[in-house]
């Protein structure tokens, strides 16, 4: 049974782009996307995906305030949430592992790296439910 990945950008690109990308990765995959934090949110307590792949800087509820959300949920708090984001500045990772992520990856995508951390929590029982 395929993993179900929720992907949350509000560029449509960087969504196409982690689709090739995780495509290519020999895992068994199913994909939704969000355009918004609030749609992520909304979007992964209604499908419960297996993972959250989560951009920080989005339109009506940023990428801090969506994990926030999704960790606050009873019904979303244990899938891993990673954020993926162009926010480089110093503090920001951990801004992102406070508000809930689990992980943070910094774009440019290092399709590797992205793989690598996929992986590693498809394969934890976190990341089956």
């Amino acid at each position: 049974m395929p993993h179900l990945i929720l992907i949350a950008d509000d560029n449509a690109d960087n969504i196409l782009l982690i689709r090739r990308i995780l495509k290519r990765s020999g895992l068994e995959l199913e994909f939704i996307d969000a355009q918004s934090g609030r749609e992520a949110v909304r979007l992964a307590a209604e499908r419960l995906p297996n993972l959250v792949l989560l951009d920080m800087k989005m339109p009506d509820l940023d990428g801090y305030g969506a994990a926030a959300e999704l960790k606050a949920n009873r019904l979303t708090r244990n899938i891993p949430v990673i954020a993926v984001t162009a926010q480089a500045m110093m503090g920001d990772r951990e801004r992102a592992l406070e508000a809930g992520c689990d992980e943070y990856l910094m774009k440019p995508i290092d399709p590797l790296l992205l793989i690598g951390t996929i992986r590693k929590y498809l394969s934890s029982p976190e990341g089956l439910g």
